[in-house]
């Protein structure tokens, strides 16, 4: 699959989380929902984050050996819907991409290239899931790469090294926490069962992670920096190969109720774009986050939900990263409380609205962002809610006036006119 269009000219249509089991309507009888598709066909790529695992139709009643069913999963029928609605790459680096073990990441593919959708992010080894699509000609040469901050330990892609075969998995940037307490709280924790000395003064080890005893009780994520270098490495080839190189992030640190991304993110995104990426999707939280103009780049922190069926989420199921486990506590391994943690309440109307992101690229340079806000049925009964349709003018101007305020706080302006907003671009540093 190529590009659609011609000329010079490269447009490129973002959107958030792809998080379904329920099939998409028919445009003809959906004017909200053709809009959508209008809004994504139009543009030369499509771009979403498949936050979910798509198994075989034949293999479902087996599914109990690929785990316990409780996250949704998509079948061949979203596949064909992420077609239809003009999706041409899809991100599989997420924390649910192994839900369904090796094995239904594994059927994912499949069900992906039978479908003709390109995709990046996992693979049958690091290599594989670092690698990017690559897609069109000069001038339009687009390479685009997938990463996941947020990945558990046994679902990350490792290396394969000579005969030793790599762990198939999801493209991930690791970090560990920098962890500094206030003496009453390091007081505490000495005398927990599972904490143990450390042979430095003021320190002690707690399931594993480092407490420092401070004046003041703080984390920070630190992350890997041979990780780090590995990826902007690979940034920088692709950039001396491609006219424009796109990287789709997904993190939901520090949490899903934070509308601002952890700092430590903030910092990797700069990297990307110093390394050569024109455009920073992000996606995790579930929710709008900020919009950075960088250099001669943008970075959408987080574009929320594109379609979202949190219905069907078995709550039990919920991990770190959708719980909203705070860092403090995910730093020093407080797993024991997950049982008070919960999915977003899901009449909150922050999980339902979003932006399709279209940004336009010409010879390499950006050139212009325009917002078109979605609604995902804020206001309908939760069990027809989930599918993207053209935000109502009233929901489009909360939707903007939100997206707004996340984004001054990156020192970026967003006008309004006519229901959608455009990102200005005039503060880009040379």
């Amino acid at each position: 699959m190529q590009l659609r269009g011609s000329g010079e000219t490269l447009v490129i249509a973002a959107t958030g989380d792809w998080f379904t089991q329920a099939p998409a309507p028919s445009g003809a009888t959906d004017a909200g929902f053709a809009g959508v598709v209008d809004a994504i066909k139009s543009a030369s790529i499509g771009l979403t984050t498949l936050d979910e695992n798509l198994l075989d139709e034949k293999n479902i009643p087996q599914a109990e050996t690929l785990g316990t069913i409780r996250w949704p999963y998509g079948t061949r029928v979203q596949a064909k819907d992420l077609r239809r609605v003009g999706i041409t790459v899809v991100s599989l680096a997420n924390n649910h991409a192994t839900d369904y073990g090796i094995e239904g990441m594994k059927q994912t593919r499949e069900i992906l290239d039978n479908q003709g959708l390109r995709y990046a992010g996992s693979g049958a080894d690091l290599a594989v899931a670092q690698a990017p699509v690559g897609l069109g000609a000069s001038p339009r040469r687009v390479a685009v790469f997938a990463i996941t901050t947020s990945a558990s330990p046994e679902s990350r892609a490792t290396r394969s090294r000579g005969e030793i075969l790599g762990r198939p998995g999801a493209n991930s940037l690791r970090y560990s926490p920098d962890v500094t307490v206030d003496p009453e709280t390091f007081a505490t924790l000495q005398h927990s069962p599972i904490a143990t000395k450390s042979a430095e003064r003021g320190q002690l080890i707690l399931s594993g992670t480092i407490i420092k005893k401070g004046l003041k009780t703080s984390v920070e994520l630190v992350p890997n920096e041979q990780d780090m270098h590995d990826i902007l490495d690979q940034i920088k080839l692709a950039r001396s190969q491609s006219d424009v190189v796109i990287v789709m992030l997904h993190s939901h640190e520090p949490r899903n109720q934070s509308d601002a991304p952890a700092e430590f993110v903030q910092s990797f995104a700069h990297g990307l774009i110093d390394a050569g990426a024109s455009l920073v999707v992000g996606s995790g939280p579930h929710q709008l986050r900020g919009i950075e103009v960088y250099k001669s780049g943008a970075i959408l922190y987080s574009l929320g939900n594109f379609a979202f069926d949190y219905a069907a989420v078995d709550p039990r199921a919920a991990d770190v990263y959708e719980a909203g486990m705070d860092l403090y506590q995910f730093a020093i391994g407080a797993l024991e409380s997950m049982g008070s943690f919960r999915v977003p309440q899901t009449d909150e109307p922050i999980w339902w609205q979003s932006v399709i992101a279209v940004t336009t690229i010409e010879r390499g340079a950006l050139k212009s962002i325009r917002l078109q806000p979605i609604d995902l049925g804020v206001d309908l009964p939760a069990a027809q809610r989930g599918i993207p349709r053209i935000a109502s003018p009233e929901h489009a101007g909360e939707i903007l006036r939100t997206l707004a305020r996340l984004s001054q706080n990156f020192g970026t302006e967003i006008s309004v006119q006519d229901g959608s907003g455009d990102v200005r671009l005039n503060k880009q540093s040379p």
